[in-house]
C-alpha cells in the first residue's frame, strides 16, 4: 500500500509541474507560434498564418503532426468556444503526456538503477528550466524529447520493438533528425545482439503503418505526392545554403543557453564520462548501482552524440536541444551515485556519510535554487505578449491588430477575439514574414509568389499602418520619430491611446544575470523595465 501511495505521489507531483509550465512558460521561439500554432488554428477554424514551409512547393512541415493535437482540441473546442482555453488545453494535453513518459521512466530507472538514481533524476527533472520550457511546447524538438523518455524505457526494458516504433513514428511525424538519439540503441541490436532480420521485419513494419497514412494525409493537403521528413531533410542538408539564412551563431550560443536552463546538471552530465574514465583506470567499482559504469557511459552516448552533430551546425536554435533534455538529469543522477559509491569505499561508512551529504545537498540545492529563479524569470519578465490581447473589445466587425518590431512575439490567433486580424506592418526585420492562408477548399494546395526559401522579404506581407485598429508596441521611453522604421508609437499620443500596459524587461538595458534569475528584491536594481502596449487608434472628430 505504501509503494501504491508513493507512486501516485510522483505521479501527481509530475502532473501538477507539468501543467504549471503548460500555463506559466512563455513561447520562446516565434517558430513555435507561425509553424504550429498558426496553422493549427487553420485547421481548426480556417484561418491562421502560412509560412513557406507549408507552401506545396516545400512542404517541409507535416499536417498529421498537426491533426496529433488538431482531435483533442476539436473535442475542446465543441465543449468550449473559446481560443485562448483552446491554447491551454493543448499545453496542459502536452503536459500530461510528458509527465506520463516521465513516470514510466522513473519506474523503469528504479528498477534497473536502483532508488537513488530514479530519485535523483526525478528531482533534477522537476526543478530543470529546460524541461519548464520544453515540456508544452507544440514544437516538434519538444514531441522527439517524449520520444526519447519513450526510448530510453524502452532501451532499459530491453523492450527493441517499442524502441523501433516510437523512433519510427517521431522520425516520421515530427522531427527526421530525432532519430539520431536512437543510433546506440540501434547499433546495439544490429552489432552486439545480432537481431538484423527482427530489426529489419520491425522497422519495416512500423515504418509502414506510420509512414503509409502521414503519407497519404500530407500528400491530400499539399494537392501533390509528399514526405515531409524527406523535403526537411533535403533543405537542411543538401541545399547550398540549408539553414543558415536563418542566423548562425558561435559554439558560447549553446553553452550559455544550456547553462541557463540546466546549470549544475550541464557540469556535472558532461563531465560523467571523465568519471567513468578514471574509476575504470584505477580499477575503481561502483558496488551500488546495479547498472555499470560502462553501461551507463552507454546509456548516456545519444547526448554526446547529439552534441556532437549539433553544436558544429552554423544555424542554432535553443529547441534543437530539446530532445537530449532528460539526459542531463540523468546524467547527474548516475555521477552522484558513483561518487556517493566511490567516496564510501574511499572514506569508510562514517565518514562517506557526511561528506556524501554535503556533496548533495549541494548540488541540488544549486539545481532547485537556479532552476527556480529562471523559471520565475521567464514567466514574470517576458508573459506580456500572452496576456496584452485580452484586452481587445467584442467586435462584429473586422478589425486589424498590428504589429510592427514585436512581430515575433505575436503569440498566436488563439488568443484573438473573433473577427479581428493580425496584421505586419514594416519595420526593420528584412526578412520573410508569413502570410494567412487562403481560406478555400484548397487553401493548403495553391502555391504563391510571395513564398521562397531564401528568407526574402515580400511587399505582400506587410499592412499599411492607417488601417490598423489596433497596434502592440514596446515602449521603451524613447521619443517618437515618425521616419524611422521602428518608431516608439506608445509616445505618439496624437495618434495613439493606450488600452492595455504591462510591465515588460527591457533586455539591452538590463543586467544578464537579472534579467536571466529572478531574486526577489535583489533582481530589481538591476532591472529595466519598458511597457508592453496595446494601443488602439483615436477616432478623427
Amino acid at each position: 500500500m505504501s509503494a501504491l501511495k508513493s507512486n501516485a505521489f510522483v505521479l501527481f507531483t509530475l502532473v501538477a509541474v507539468r501543467i504549471q509550465s503548460a500555463l506559466w512558460s512563455i513561447i520562446s521561439d516565434c517558430d513555435e507560434t507561425f509553424n504550429y500554432w498558426e496553422p493549427l488554428h487553420y485547421v481548426l477554424k480556417g484561418s491562421g498564418f502560412q509560412t513557406w514551409e507549408y507552401s506545396p512547393e516545400f512542404a517541409l512541415r507535416s499536417y498529421s503532426y498537426l491533426w496529433l493535437h488538431a482531435l483533442p482540441a476539436k473535442i475542446v473546442g465543441l465543449l468550449v468556444d473559446n481560443g485562448v482555453v483552446i491554447f491551454y488545453a493543448v499545453r496542459c494535453m502536452l503536459a500530461v503526456v510528458c509527465a506520463l513518459l516521465e513516470y514510466r521512466l522513473y519506474k523503469v530507472l528504479g528498477r534497473k538503477c536502483g532508488g537513488g538514481v530514479c530519485n535523483l533524476w526525478l528531482f533534477f527533472q522537476l526543478v530543470n528550466a529546460g524541461m519548464f520550457i520544453s515540456s508544452a511546447a507544440l514544437l516538434p524538438s519538444s514531441f522527439a524529447m517524449y520520444i526519447t523518455l519513450a526510448t530510453i524505457t524502452a532501451w532499459l526494458n530491453d523492450d527493441a520493438k517499442t524502441g523501433i516504433a516510437v523512433t519510427a513514428f517521431s522520425g516520421l511525424i515530427g522531427w527526421p533528425f530525432a532519430v539520431i538519439v536512437a543510433i546506440p540503441f540501434v547499433l546495439e541490436q544490429l552489432f552486439w545482439k545480432k537481431q538484423i532480420v527482427r530489426f529489419m521485419k520491425h522497422a519495416l513494419l512500423f515504418g509502414c503503418l506510420f509512414g503509409i497514412p502521414i503519407v497519404l494525409i500530407d500528400s491530400l493537403y499539399f494537392g501533390t505526392f509528399t514526405v515531409a521528413a524527406l523535403n526537411i531533410i533535403r533543405y537542411n542538408v543538401f541545399t547550398s545554403h540549408g539553414p543558415d539564412l536563418y542566423g548562425v551563431e558561435p559554439v558560447m550560443f549553446y553553452a550559455k543557453n544550456l547553462f541557463l536552463n540546466h546549470n549544475i546538471t550541464l557540469v556535472l552530465s558532461l563531465s560523467y564520462p571523465l568519471v567513468v574514465v578514471i574509476a575504470a583506470a584505477l580499477g575503481i567499482r561502483n558496488t551500488k548501482n546495479r547498472l555499470s559504469p560502462m553501461q551507463g557511459l552507454w546509456l548516456m552516448s545519444p547526448l554526446y552524440l547529439w552534441l556532437l552533430v549539433f553544436v558544429i551546425q552554423p544555424h542554432k536554435e535553443e529547441r534543437f536541444i530539446f530532445p537530449v533534455y532528460p539526459f542531463f538529469s540523468l546524467g547527474t543522477a548516475l555521477l552522484l551515485d558513483q561518487m556517493f559509491s566511490h567516496m564510501k569505499r574511499a572514506l569508510g561508512a562514517p565518514n562517506s556519510s557526511i561528506a556524501n551529504r554535503t556533496l548533495g545537498f549541494a548540488v541540488l540545492g544549486i539545481a532547485l535554487s537556479l532552476g527556480l529563479s529562471r523559471m520565475l524569470a521567464n514567466s514574470m519578465h517576458y508573459r506580456a505578449p500572452l496576456t496584452i490581447l485580452n484586452g481587445l473589445p467584442a467586435t462584429n466587425q473586422e478589425t486589424n491588430v498590428c504589429y510592427g518590431k514585436e512581430w515575433y512575439r505575436f503569440p498566436s490567433s488563439f488568443f484573438l477575439p473573433p473577427n479581428y486580424r493580425a496584421r505586419f506592418v514594416e519595420s526593420s526585420f528584412g526578412g520573410m514574414l508569413p502570410a494567412y492562408f487562403e481560406e478555400t477548399a484548397n487553401g493548403t494546395q495553391i502555391v504563391h509568389d510571395y513564398f521562397n526559401d531564401q528568407n526574402k522579404g515580400h511587399p505582400h506581407m506587410l499592412f499599411e499602418l492607417d488601417r490598423c485598429d489596433y497596434l502592440v508596441d514596446l515602449d521603451t521611453g524613447a521619443f517618437y520619430e515618425e521616419k524611422t522604421k521602428e518608431p516608439n508609437y506608445s509616445a505618439d499620443r496624437k495618434t495613439w491611446s493606450i488600452v492595455e500596459s504591462i510591465k515588460f524587461v527591457n533586455a539591452a538595458r538590463s543586467e544578464s544575470f537579472a534579467r536571466a534569475y529572478y531574486v526577489p528584491s535583489l533582481s530589481y536594481p538591476y532591472l529595466v523595465y519598458g511597457k508592453y502596449n496595446l494601443l488602439q487608434r483615436k477616432k478623427v472628430d
